[in-house]
């Protein structure tokens, strides 16, 4: 009996030995990494584990061709929208999916699925995708070691999901339609107490839009409080109206006010943009 006991006392004290054991941080060979980029109005947000080849070829051998592959390794690759997107013209509401593609040597099949609990493709379920699109991938001219999947091509309304992996590129196309919130946000925010009247007008200015609304909008701004900043695109939306005389008149008052800056950087950088302004509208030196 004795011996009984020590020997279920030794065992207890080496599996409590074994718990207690000091626990290691090993470098992952396929590590995680979280992206959010911000695009349009709001951001595309990107989860996901990155392979590296470590000798192995990926497309055709390690990740077959024709098969749903989780885009990444581990759990599956997360992507988040923070608005609505349209891909191939399919409108895809704002919200998280899982994204899978079928790799092939000719072709690829992006899917979003909305399973974003999965791990891998185990329990991958067609039923449940959002979309699938084809995409023609390309080929590098150089392996790139390490599975990358990035936000590409960024334009206000526009960019590309890539993946890059070994000698293989592709990319999906993606676009929003920022206009439609913005002049939403624009119309409430003009009902609202503090007005976003610089905010507002430069949005006019850069998507050449109807600028007298801009133009007034400002002028509240200066009437409300009067700055070299406010000044500053007054000028420019009047030269851009070709309104040269006013304009010069707008850029001078703008380059009065910013010498009391105490600010010299920006100081020397409104003096700079003014004096393009007054280059633009014709002003003599």
């Amino acid at each position: 009996m004795k011996h009984f006991i020590a020997m279920l006392t030794s065992g207890l004290l080496l599996a409590t030995a074994a718990q207690a054991q000091t626990k290691l941080s090993i470098p992952p060979l396929s590590p995680t990494t979280h992206i959010q980029q911000r695009f349009s109005t709001s951001y595309i947000d990107l989860t996901y584990s990155r392979p590296s080849l470590r000798g192995r070829t990926a497309f055709g051998s390690l990740v077959p061709n024709g098969t749903v592959w989780r885009t990444g390794a581990n759990t599956i690759t997360k992507v988040r929208f923070g608005e609505e997107v349209k891909i191939n013209g399919q409108t895809v509401p704002a919200g998280a999916y899982a994204l899978l593609t079928i790799p092939d040597a000719k072709e690829w099949t992006f899917i979003l699925n909305r399973d974003t609990a999965q791990w891998g493709t185990y329990e991958y379920k067609q039923a449940l995708d959002v979309l699938r699109v084809k995409a023609k991938p390309s080929k590098l001219s150089a392996p790139v070691e390490t599975m990358s999947l990035t936000v590409e091509n960024l334009r206000p309304n526009a960019a590309d999901l890539v993946v890059t992996w070994d000698r293989t590129q592709v990319a999906l196309p993606l676009t929003a339609d920022p206009d439609r919130i913005v002049m939403g946000q624009i119309e409430a925010a003009m009902k609202g107490e503090k007005k976003p009247y610089i905010t507002a007008a430069q949005y006019y200015f850069n998507t050449g839009k109807d600028l007298t609304p801009a133009l007034g909008w400002v002028e509240e701004a200066i009437k409300a409080s009067p700055s070299y900043y406010g000044y500053y695109w007054k000028a420019k939306l009047l030269q851009k109206q070709g309104k040269n005389k006013e304009a010069i008149e707008a850029a001078n008052k703008s380059l009065e006010l910013v010498q009391t800056d105490k600010n010299e950087v920006s100081k020397a950088e409104y003096t700079r943009l003014n004096q393009e302004v007054l280059a633009a509208a014709g002003a003599k030196k």
